[in-house]
C-alpha cells in the first residue's frame, strides 16, 4: 500500500552474493570446508517473448536487519504503568540452538517447510527433458559407490516434473547455472546464507510461467564432500528456514514429508507486499546431497502435496548418483510449525503484517511479568494465586510511518502444575472478559469465534478473542484485541493495543491466537 518505489511487489529470486572464483577442490576431510568445483557457465536458454519482471537489487534486499528496541509494553498509554524496568532487549534468535534442537524434532519425524523475495525471469522456453519413471521411501543411506554416476543438470526439474501446478507446456526454463557464483536466484529465507560447508557440485534451475499469479520455481542440488558435511547443511537451513528472518516474511504452515531421502523438510511462508508472494519449500537430503524445491505464487501457496511429486524423479536420480537403494514414495500430512528458540513464545515471523508492504515486527525477550492488564481481568495478573511462572513479551511494529505509536502486543504466558490448574485460571479471567461490559459500564466487550487445534506432541490448543473498547478518564475509547488460549498447562494472554483503523483482521486474529497457542504448546 505504500507509494515508494521501494514498497513496488518484485517477481525476483534473491541474487546470489557474486564471490571470487575458487580453486579446483583438493581431497578434504569430512569435518572441513569444501571449495565448491567451479562449474561451467550458465547454460543459454532459448527466449520466450515474455515481458522480464523486475529483479531485487541485492540478496540482502529482504534480510533481517536491525531495528529499534521494542519499548518495555505495547499497551495504551492510558493504561497504569507497572514498575519500570527500562527497555526490554530485542530478541536474538540464536540459530545454533535452533539448528540443535531442530535436528531431534526432525528425527523425530516432524518436518516443516518456508522462502524469499518474488521470482524475475527472463522467461525462456523449456528443455523437453522427459520425466522418468519415479522409482518409490529411502532406506538409510550409505556410502557412495565409486562407480555411482555424476549428479548433473539432467537431474534437476523440467516442466514435466512440475505439470502438477501448471501444464508441461505452460513452464519456461529461465536459467540452468552450474557454480555457486552462476546461480541467479535464492531459495526463501536463505537469501543471507553463510554456508558452513561448500558444495564440490552445486546446480540450479530456475523456471517460469506467463500466468497472472507469477508461477515460478526454483530447483537446487548441493552436493558436498561427505554425508557429514551435507546433515551440516542441511540442519543449517532448517534451522534459517524454521525462523525465517526475512522481512517480510510470515510463517504460513508446515508439513510432515516422508519417502524423499533420508530427511525431508517442508515449509511455507506468505512475503507480504502487495502482492502477497507464497513461498512453498521442500528441501531433502540422502547421503551427501541436498536439494531444495521452491515453488512460489502470488494469491494463495501451492497444494502442499504437489511439491513433494515433483521431486520424486529427481529424487530417485539422487538416490542412484549417492549409491543408495531408495524406494522414492513421498508421502505428507501436516505438522506444527517447526520449534524455535525462544521455545514457547511467538517469533516475529509468526505475524501479520497490518498493512501490505509496509512494517517490521520486533519483539524482546521474556521477563518476569509486572503488566497490569488493560482494565477487565478483574484480578492482579501478577500475583494471582495459581501459577508457578509468570513471564511476559512485547511485540511492535516499526518500518510503518502509519503505524500508531501505541500500536503493539503484549504476550502474558502463566505456567502451571497440571493442565487442570491451567484450565480453571483460563476459565476464570475468560469469564472476567466476558463479562467486563456488565461489571464495568465504560467497557464494551464482543466475543469473536473461537479457533481450536493440535500442538506439539498433541496438546490440545484452545483459544478465546475479543474486541474490546474501555473507556478513558476523558471518555476517549481505548480498543484492545484480546486473545486468551490455553494449551496443556500453559495460559497465554495477549493483549494488543489497536486503533480503530490499524488492527488485525478477524482472520490474521484468528491465525494468530492458533499460533499462540502452539507455541506454547512447544516451550
Amino acid at each position: 500500500m505504500g507509494d515508494d518505489d521501494e514498497m513496488r511487489p518484485r517477481r525476483a529470486w534473491q541474487e546470489e552474493i557474486s564471490a571470487p572464483s575458487p580453486p579446483e577442490p583438493d581431497p578434504t576431510p569430512a569435518d572441513e570446508i569444501f571449495r565448491p568445483r567451479r562449474g561451467a557457465s550458465p547454460q543459454p536458454d532459448p527466449v520466450t517473448p515474455i515481458p522480464p519482471p523486475v529483479f531485487p537489487r541485492s540478496a540482502g534486499d529482504h534480510s533481517d536487519e536491525s531495528g529499534p528496541a521494542p519499548r518495555r509494553s505495547a499497551m495504551s498509554s492510558q493504561t497504569p504503568p507497572g514498575p519500570d524496568h527500562g527497555p526490554a532487549p530485542a530478541r536474538d534468535v540464536d540459530r545454533r540452538a535452533i539448528g540443535s534442537s531442530l535436528a531431534k524434532w526432525a528425527v523425530g519425524g516432524l518436518v516443516g517447510a518456508v522462502a524469499v523475495g518474488s521470482i524475475a525471469f527472463v522467461v525462456a522456453r523449456g528443455d523437453g527433458e522427459p520425466a522418468t519413471p519415479a522409482g518409490p521411501s529411502a532406506s538409510p543411506s550409505v556410502s557412495a559407490s565409486p562407480s555411482a554416476p555424476a549428479v548433473t543438470t539432467a537431474s534437476l526439474v523440467t516442466g514435466e516434473d512440475l505439470s502438477a501446478f501448471a501444464s508441461a507446456e505452460a513452464w519456461a526454463v529461465t536459467a540452468t547455472s552450474e557454480a555457486v557464483a552462476d546461480h541467479e536466484g535464492r531459495v526463501a529465507c536463505l537469501s543471507t546464507e553463510n554456508p558452513v560447508q561448500n558444495p564440490t557440485t552445486s546446480l540450479q534451475r530456475t523456471l517460469a510461467t506467463s500466468a497472472d499469479d507469477q508461477l515460478a520455481a526454483l530447483h537446487r542440488i548441493d552436493v558436498y564432500a561427505s554425508e557429514a558435511a551435507a546433515e551440516q547443511m542441511f540442519s543449517a537451513r532448517t534451522a534459517a528456514l524454521s525462523s525465517c528472518d526475512e522481512v517480510p516474511a510470515r510463517i504460513v504452515s508446515a508439513s510432515d514429508v516422508t519417502g524423499l531421502g533420508d530427511r525431508a523438510f517442508q515449509l511455507t511462508v506468505a512475503f507480504e507486499n502487495q502482492p502477497t508472494l507464497f513461498h512453498t519449500v521442500l528441501m531433502t537430503r540422502v547421503g551427501s546431497a541436498v536439494q531444495t524445491l521452491d515453488v512460489a505464487r502470488t494469491g494463495s501457496p501451492v497444494d502442499s502435496q504437489e511439491p513433494a511429486g515433483a521431486l520424486a524423479r529427481p529424487q530417485t536420480e539422487l538416490c542412484d548418483a549417492e549409491g543408495v537403494a531408495c524406494t522414492v514414495e513421498p508421502e505428507v500430512s501436516g505438522a506444527v510449525v517447526p520449534l524455535v528458540e525462544p521455545a514457547g513464545w511467538l517469533i516475529p515471523s509468526d505475524l501479520p503484517r497490518i498493512r501490505p508492504g509496509s512494517g517490521r515486527w520486533t519483539a524482546s525477550d521474556p521477563t518476569d511479568l509486572t503488566s497490569q492488564g488493560m482494565g477487565c481481568e478483574n484480578m492482579t495478573l501478577a500475583t494471582e494465586p495459581g501459577p508457578t511462572r509468570r513471564e511476559q513479551a512485547t511485540y511492535l511494529m516499526t518500518q510503518d510511518d502509519r503505524a500508531p505509536a501505541t500500536f503493539g502486543m503484549d504476550e502474558l504466558m502463566f505456567k502451571f502444575r497440571n493442565a487442570e490448574d491451567a484450565d480453571a485460571f483460563v476459565k476464570k479471567l475468560g469469564l472476567a472478559i466476558a463479562q467486563c461490559g456488565d461489571r464495568v459500564n465504560t467497557a464494551k466487550v464482543n466475543e469473536l469465534s473461537k479457533v481450536d487445534g493440535t500442538g506439539a506432541d498433541g496438546t490440545e490448543v484452545n483459544t478465546r478473542l475479543f474486541s474490546v473498547k474501555q473507556a478513558t478518564a476523558d471518555e476517549d475509547e481505548v480498543p484492545y484485541q484480546l486473545i486468551l488460549s490455553v494449551a496443556g498447562d500453559k495460559v497465554v494472554y495477549s493483549i494488543v493495543t489497536v486503533t480503530d483503523d490499524y488492527r488485525f483482521t478477524e482472520a490474521q486474529l484468528k491465525d494468530v491466537g492458533l499460533r499462540v497457542g502452539v507455541r506454547a504448546s512447544q516451550g
